[in-house]
């Protein structure tokens, strides 16, 4: 069984990898406000269980079941502090809230925030009202792009890549708030940076 307690080991763990910090049981234990010696204790317990692989004096790193629960509570918690700043709570309690929450949310509704979150931000000048940008489709939505904000150079550097107005385009993959858009159009799958996706806007069938 997956407690809450082994989800923020593992989120823990993720988080300092991205941050391109050592995850050594000093720094999993100063992120996680537990002593030294719990923290030792509990990452010799998820070696056991298969998440992690364990070194004493060298740290740890995820294995791909570890990795890939601790990259998934950690892209819920993104997203629940980026739905509860919407409600204009203060800094410390969105943490708070977003770490109690991050353990309860289904997958579904986790994407269903996200979705809202995301089509809800402000739009750019001259964007339509009835438009969505492309970085809030989830995986596997089709839209007809109709929009490209940001100016010449976004323009072009898009066109570059197939990605003009009435091109039909497909969401492959979306790495929730950081990393690239994986997207499908004109037959190829494409990587495109997060900034520059941004720009992108689709009429959404």
């Amino acid at each position: 069984m997956i407690t809450e307690s082994i989800e923020e080991y593992l989120e823990a763990i993720f988080r300092l990898r991205e941050q391109g910090e050592a995850a050594t049981t000093t720094s999993v234990a100063k992120e996680l406000k537990v002593a030294p010696a719990s923290a030792t204790q509990m990452l010799k317990k998820l070696a056991k269980q298969g998440y992690l692989k364990y070194t004493p004096y060298h740290g740890v790193t995820l294995t791909p079941k570890g990795e890939k629960i601790g990259k998934k509570i950690l892209r819920k918690h993104r997203v629940m502090q980026k739905f509860l700043n919407t409600m204009g709570l203060p800094k410390s309690r969105v943490h708070k809230n977003a770490c109690e929450l991050e353990h309860h949310i289904s997958d579904d509704l986790e994407q269903a925030i996200y979705q809202r979150v995301e089509s809800e931000r402000p739009l750019p000048p001259g964007i339509p009202r009835d438009v969505t940008p492309i970085t809030s489709l989830l995986d596997g939505r089709k839209g007809i792009i109709s929009h490209i904000s940001g100016g010449r150079g976004a323009s072009q550097r898009l066109a570059d890549l197939g990605l003009t107005p009435g091109t039909e385009v497909m969401v492959v993959k979306s790495a929730i708030f950081h990393g690239p858009l994986m997207v499908r159009v004109r037959g190829t799958t494409l990587a495109i940076g997060r900034g520059l996706a941004s720009k992108i806007f689709v009429r959404t069938r």
